[in-house]
């Protein structure tokens, strides 16, 4: 449902764009709106919860800020240079960056079934991209520097996960990352615009943005996250891409190549192998 939520937000954004916005101005607006939002759901479910001691909630700022809006901001302003097909193939290349990430600083050894899911999964990204055109070094690093983040990000929140509930870590992880939109918006660095949509329309694409590309699948991650932790929720995460790329051929009028049905098999396949994988390994566990 995650990775479901996640894949709108290229379409949607893409629509925006039409309408004169750019990447500064529809991310900072649809942070700003999913934090009002997630405020007031907050309130409303958790209204006798106090908030927690400032020490966290500058932590999460703090990831909201350099996690979240790096990882977005590097991405969306990336694919406005780059074919979207190379971008999803380095950008996906986070699952084996968490993974690795994890077994060097966490100690956390990769399971057989996670290895084998990434190799499948990766080759799948790979030719679900299909042909790559139209490359650029600054945009490439630009990927780059998000799927880094992203890993560290996911590591990250990971752990504060476990001092914070679930709903004040999402309220509090969208308004940092609409502070650090806002903060750009205020200082403009390396030559920046920022440009809103231009008509009605577009601003309720943003809206709809907001709420299902953002704090849905928000929630549906770190639910997911506390359950199977951030290697496994990585490798999950990588039926995005199939899943963006459907959205594209569904509101985007994208054409459907042979090359993506290939790519989406080996993604879905992976995952199904790696629950079976998963399962067999836990049974032997309990039977040992």
């Amino acid at each position: 449902m995650s990775s479901l939520g996640f894949s709108i937000g290229p379409s949607l954004a893409k629509h925006a764009y039409e309408s004169g916005a750019n990447p500064l101005g529809v991310m900072t607006a649809r942070f700003t709106i999913a934090s009002l939002i997630m405020l007031v759901f907050r309130q409303i479910r958790l209204r006798d919860e106090p908030f927690p001691k400032i020490k966290i909630i500058l932590e999460i700022f703090a990831i909201g800020i350099l996690g979240i809006t790096t990882v977005s901001f590097a991405y969306f302003l990336a694919i406005e240079s780059i074919d979207t097909g190379l971008a999803i193939v380095l950008w996906y290349c986070n699952p084996l960056i968490v993974v690795l990430m994890s077994w060097l600083f966490l100690k956390k050894r990769p399971t057989r079934g996670i290895v084998i899911s990434l190799v499948f999964t990766l080759i799948g990204i790979f030719i679900t991209a299909g042909q790559i055109k139209g490359p650029s070094n600054g945009a490439i690093a630009l990927v780059m520097v998000s799927a880094v983040m992203f890993s560290v990000y996911l590591l990250t929140v990971s752990h504060t996960l476990k001092k914070v509930d679930l709903l004040t870590c999402v309220t509090f992880i969208n308004i940092g990352a609409a502070l650090g939109y806002w903060l750009l918006c205020l200082v403009l660095p390396f030559g920046l615009k920022v440009e809103y949509p231009g008509n009605s329309s577009s601003w309720l694409l943003i809206i709809a943005f907001s709420i299902f590309g953002t704090v849905a699948p928000f929630l549906f991650s770190y639910a997911g996250m506390n359950r199977v932790g951030p290697s496994m929720l990585a490798v999950i995460t990588t039926l995005e891409p199939v899943l963006a790329i459907t959205m594209g051929i569904i509101f985007l009028n994208e054409p459907l190549i042979i090359q993506k049905v290939i790519g989406a098999t080996f993604v879905i396949g992976a995952l199904v192998l790696l629950s079976i994988l998963e399962r067999h390994d836990e049974a032997q566990i309990v039977h040992q």
